[in-house]
């Protein structure tokens, strides 16, 4: 998804990233379930609960899996990402069918034979906190399935053709994104089975700061508006979290605190968080406008220059390239329009000027007539662009050192009480002085502070 959304970054010439194109949202949705049942799997294996919830994700994420190759391959969507209409729409439209009924139908049978007989003690513990987090999930797949078939489903019954834009997306999950970044700060602090008030202020404490303090420095580096504010300081409460946990297993194992499932899982987090900071402020600050340059002429826009230089046609294999060279800042960059030899329409390539605080975009947007004719080229402008990518990059690193395989811990302790024990046993757990029924019996009595072990 990452790769795909650096590809139309810096391919198609239209200044975006994410479009919430029919097939994006396809490459998206079994990632949502598919991240659901990566964190509900981990209350089943502590707790022996949410079989039945873990099982039907499994059914949902390989449904939608072919849901998205029917949508690419059976050419019922208009967009760049689909592949050219085949014959073989049909069939894959009712595998699809055949996958839900069976599923539905076997675990509505079965069901009962998996259900657990224990349930959540409180809603102050790890599983709630989990729980949550897939109901969030399960929303967030909703919306964005209800969005992407929603058009098909109109055009089949009526024929009308319909659109659902970036507006319904935007609006309907930015909700659900701020309520999963949340998660992400607390559900790290929480132990299972229970947590008392006090203990759980104690465990946050740090991360509510770091949050705040990211807030603050946003607003001090210029960002503006109360949904990009909220959305950096839920970031930064978030990362503060990921950070205190990945702090308290390198206290306790050393570099053995980036390796196993929970700590790597830390910093796949961080990826996310990363992402989200990005995606936030280019979302927010964005300013984009269209400039028409005569040879030599100078423009202005939100405090760069741009000077038009000329034009130059460059042959390669398979396409004709007329290329404009635009220096922005001093910089030149060659935004182009190109013509290939299998269509006759022209094709917009940008030309990005990158830099870990903004991106400046340039994309051509008509022929010039000859070297004396003026050229038309659109700018984007926005900001933390290349931490999409890098934070893509923290998310891969961070599920090869989850995959690493670590000492497990004493089966005594798989039963403690509380979350941040047992550090790098691969069950969700980061160790933290304060594990054991001792450490909760004094944070019942009011101590707050963990015990040492």
């Amino acid at each position: 998804i990452v790769l795909g959304s650096w590809w139309s970054y810096e391919v198609l010439g239209w200044g975006g990233y994410w479009a919430w194109d029919p097939v994006e949202n396809a490459s998206f949705l079994p990632w949502l379930t598919a991240t659901a049942y990566l964190h509900s799997v981990i209350v089943q294996e502590r707790r022996g609960m949410l079989r039945v919830w873990n099982l039907s994700l499994l059914c949902a994420t390989f449904s939608l899996t072919i849901l998205g190759t029917f949508l690419t391959r059976s050419g019922v969507l208009d967009s760049v990402h689909s592949f050219t209409e085949s014959g073989i729409g049909p069939a894959l439209l009712g595998f699809v069918g055949v996958v839900v009924l069976v599923s539905v139908a076997l675990i509505g049978w079965r069901g009962d034979r998996l259900r657990s007989a224990g349930g959540i003690d409180s809603p102050l513990s790890r599983e709630s906190a989990f729980l949550a987090n897939n109901v969030a999930f399960a929303a967030f797949a909703l919306v964005v399935l209800l969005g992407t078939v929603f058009p098909l489903i109109v055009e089949a019954l009526s024929g009308d053709r319909i659109s659902v834009g970036v507006p319904y997306f935007s609006r309907m999950t930015m909700p659900i994104g701020f309520t999963i970044l949340f998660l992400m700060a607390v559900s790290p602090v929480l132990p299972w089975r229970m947590a008392t008030g006090q203990l759980i202020r104690y465990r946050l404490l740090w991360p509510a700061a770091f949050g705040t303090l990211c807030a603050v420095g946003a607003v001090a580096l210029g960002a503006r508006g109360a949904l990009a504010l909220l959305a950096f300081a839920l970031a930064g409460f978030a990362a503060g979290s990921a950070l205190r946990q990945l702090g308290l297993a390198f206290r306790r194992s050393r570099w053995r605190c980036l390796v196993g499932r929970a700590n790597g899982g830390m910093i796949v987090h961080l990826g996310v968080i990363t992402i989200a900071v990005a995606f936030a402020a280019s979302s927010a600050h964005i300013r984009q406008t269209e400039l028409t340059l005569a040879r030599g002429q100078v423009g202005e826009f939100a405090g760069h220059s741009f000077r038009y230089t000329g034009t130059e046609q460059r042959s390669h294999d398979n396409r004709i390239a007329f290329e404009a060279t635009i220096e922005v800042d001093g910089r030149p960059l060659s935004p182009a329009l190109s013509r290939f030899s299998s269509g006759r329409s022209l094709v917009s390539t940008p030309s990005v000027a990158t830099s870990p605080a903004r991106d400046v975009a340039l994309s051509l947007l008509d022929l010039p007539r000859d070297d004396t004719a003026p050229v038309t080229v659109r700018i984007t402008i926005q900001p933390l662009i290349m931490w999409l990518w890098i934070g893509g990059g923290i998310m891969a690193v961070g599920t090869v050192l989850a995959a690493v395989p670590v000492r497990t811990a004493k089966a005594g302790r798989r039963e403690s009480p509380d979350v941040e024990g047992s550090g790098g046993s691969g069950n969700g757990l980061i160790g933290e002085p304060g594990t054991g029924p001792e450490s909760v019996a004094a944070s019942r009595a009011g101590h707050g502070a963990a015990v040492m072990s």
